[in-house]
């Protein structure tokens, strides 16, 4: 089996890793570094954190504070100007930063500290670890309940949604019922993350209920994993398609969000054995 398809994820992260060391004073959000990267803003940050075990923010306050301090060991300038150089605009949160990384205060490492080194580790994962298939599958119209703020509290909206159906004896007109997460984890702040969930709707379900969004799912190619077990646990399924799965297997991603499709009913089946499927759409 050829190594190719992981060394193109890995130039596309050292390519990402040279322009945060080479830009270190602008605006490093996650939409620039995607476009860096030539990935998706819907996937990148996960794709990232799966390959290298840290967030993007994690590496670039890293790159820069390790930066920061061989600035402080090389050069004569203040510091002041050495934050700067590294994109902290307040004296004040820099040197909180610093030495939170480091353990002193850049005067204090100025007169004592080592040079540091800015390496990113590669997570390889292991093989086979769940089971995937590449499919084509149809698109179908949606309804469902938007919920904004941390993931972990969606289930309000679980409850919001079923409350619709049930109310309006849409249950049998509804059907693979599943959730979409907008934006990648800690890419913003939790109380702004944006998600849905949603049914497949079929003929005759009514296109005008206030209390839901109607949107398209667009059909095409998708990775399928299907994760059994606790929902708790999906986050190593998530790292693994991401980080392994995906590196090995020579495809490239949509721009799209994935799908979270939920497969057995919770209310009738042991934690244990419930099974989810993570669909991610392919070019």
């Amino acid at each position: 089996m050829t190594n190719r398809p992981f060394v193109r994820y890995e130039d596309k992260l050292n390519r990402v890793l040279s322009y945060i060391c080479e830009n270190m004073d602008e605006d490093l959000d996650l939409d620039t570094l995607a476009d860096i990267a030539c990935v998706s803003r819907y996937h990148w940050h996960r794709v990232f954190k799966a390959m290298t075990g840290e967030t993007l923010a994690d590496v670039v306050r890293r790159v820069r504070l390790s930066a920061a301090a061989n600035n402080l060991l090389r050069d004569d300038m203040s510091v002041n100007a050495v934050a700067e150089q590294v994109g902290y605009k307040n004296l004040a949160s820099f040197s909180r930063a610093f030495k939170a990384a480091h353990g002193f205060s850049p005067q204090e490492f100025r007169k004592q500290g080592a040079e540091t080194t800015i390496l990113l580790n590669l997570n390889k994962g292991a093989e086979g670890l769940y089971p995937v298939k590449v499919l084509d599958l149809k698109g179908f119209r949606a309804a469902g309940v938007c919920h904004i703020g941390p993931y972990q509290k969606i289930g309000k909206a679980f409850s919001a949604l079923g409350g619709v159906l049930m109310s309006n004896s849409l249950m049998s007109r509804a059907e693979l019922v599943f959730a979409v997460y907008h934006d990648p984890p800690e890419s913003r702040p939790s109380a702004e993350l944006r998600s849905h969930v949603a049914v497949a709707i079929k003929d005759g379900f009514p296109d005008t209920l206030s209390s839901l969004d109607y949107f398209d799912v667009l059909g095409g190619r998708y990775a399928v994993l299907q994760h059994k077990g606790p929902y708790a646990r999906l986050k190593f399924a998530y790292d693994w398609i991401y980080g392994a799965w995906l590196l090995q297997s020579g495809f490239e991603l949509r721009d799209e969000p994935p799908l979270e499709v939920y497969i057995s009913d919770p209310k009738t089946t042991p934690s244990a054995d419930l099974i989810t499927e993570i669909r991610l759409p392919l070019l």
